[in-house]
Formats: structure tokens, sequence, C-alpha cells
């Protein structure tokens, strides 16, 4: 089975705060499949689905996202620590932390 959500839960928490960022745990009573996290970060909102490597989301987990993306928020879903370090690059260059070489075509 792999480590636990609640590990990568953790891991993704300090990762956000290395870059400056705060997150918090996310519970919506009433609204089943809302996502784990928030992330706050330089103005940014972000929701993120924290699922171990082997982890799948539910029908109310899809659903739920699908209408967090459809009112414009940013919804991720990371499968473990390297998915984590994943998003923390994204958010980063989204965010604007780091400067994204500009590619001539």
């Amino acid at each position: 089975m792999g480590i636990r959500e609640n590990k990568v839960e953790r891991y993704l928490d300090d990762e956000i705060k290395k870059l400056g960022g705060i997150t918090r745990k996310w519970v919506s009573p009433g609204r089943d499949g809302a996502p784990d996290r928030i992330i706050i970060i330089r103005g940014t909102v972000i929701f993120v689905e924290v699922k171990t490597v082997d982890g799948k989301l539910s029908r109310a987990q899809e659903r739920e996202h699908n209408r967090l993306h459809n009112a414009g928020a940013v919804v991720r879903t990371v499968f473990g620590e390297a998915h984590v370090d994943t998003l923390v690059k994204w958010i980063a260059e989204y965010c604007g932390l780091v400067e994204v070489p500009k590619v001539y075509y």
C-alpha cells in the first residue's frame, strides 16, 4: 500500500511553507467530496485533494471538484509525494515565485 494520506498532507504543508504560503485543512459540513486542503499563497487560493500513490477519487469528490472548477476555482489532486513536488513547482511558476525561461520559436 504505500504511505498514508496524512503523511502526504504533512509533506504538502511543509513544502508550501517553504514557498511562503499557508495550508488549511478544509472540512465542508454537508458537502461530500470537498478537497482536503486549501493553499493560500501570494493572493492565490488553490484547493488540493491529497491521495496516496494508489489512491482514487470517489464519485462525490469528482463531482465536487468539478463544481469548484466550473465556478472558477483552481483544484488539483496529488497522488503521493512525487506529485506534491510537481504541484509545488507548478505553484512556484504560477505565482511568479520563480522566473520561467522564455521560449522563442
